[in-house]
């Protein structure tokens, strides 16, 4: 007598984990943008305690381009990580000398490209990004 499979419980195994698959594949992406999001959410914080620190050093706020964060603020804090995030873009506006906002915006080629993340100079947080 010959021991193995049968063509048939070979499909049932197939199908039982495609079924599962089409369950914990969605799931998994959303854990993995939530993940992304907290980075993003951490990086900002780091961007929001460099600015309040300038100020207190310039008595104004600084506007910063996407990608030179370390540079404007890099004596006050360390951001050369944040800079470097490829999931990211931040912004920094300085819309007057009491004011700032940073702005993540999510990178092209993921699920949620181009969704945005604000924090202003108060600590209030605008979540436009829906993982």
């Amino acid at each position: 007598m010959k021991k193995g499979f049968t063509l048939v419980e070979l499909l049932i195994v197939v199908i039982v984990v495609a079924i599962l698959a089409t369950f914990a594949i969605p799931q998994y992406l959303k854990a993995v943008e939530r993940a992304k999001e907290g980075k993003a959410k951490h990086n900002m914080s780091l961007i929001a305690q460099g600015q309040k620190m300038y100020r207190a050093e310039n008595d104004t706020y600084t506007a910063v381009a996407a990608g030179n964060h370390d540079a404007t603020l890099g004596s006050y804090i360390e951001l050369a990580d944040v800079d470097a995030d490829s999931d990211w873009s931040y912004v920094s506006a300085a819309p007057a000398s009491d004011q700032f906002t940073v702005t993540a915006t999510r990178a092209a080629g993921g699920p949620n490209a181009g969704e945005t993340i604000v924090l202003d100079q108060d600590g209030t947080w605008t979540d436009n990004f829906t993982p």
